[in-house]
């Protein structure tokens, strides 16, 4: 498994284990808004590290046809 993918689902867990105590205790509305943006903000970072990744690898494949064509 990516690195990538295991600390979005390590932030995934987080944030549910916070929602999950919180409901337990009672405080269905109050901090809900700041649930839904970690859930976003960890959706936004993992999209952003897929996207590095893929340019990381277009990149390299590209490096490596140049070096081979240079020899």
């Amino acid at each position: 498994m990516a690195p990538e993918f295991f600390y979005a689902r390590a932030v995934i867990m987080f944030v549910r284990a916070r929602a999950e105590e919180a409901r337990r205790n009672g405080r269905n509305e109050i901090g809900a808004s700041a649930i839904e943006w970690a859930i976003i903000s960890a959706v936004v970072v993992v999209l952003a590290l897929l996207v590095a990744r893929v340019i990381q690898g277009v990149v390299e494949d590209n490096a490596n046809q140049i070096e081979q064509g240079s020899n």
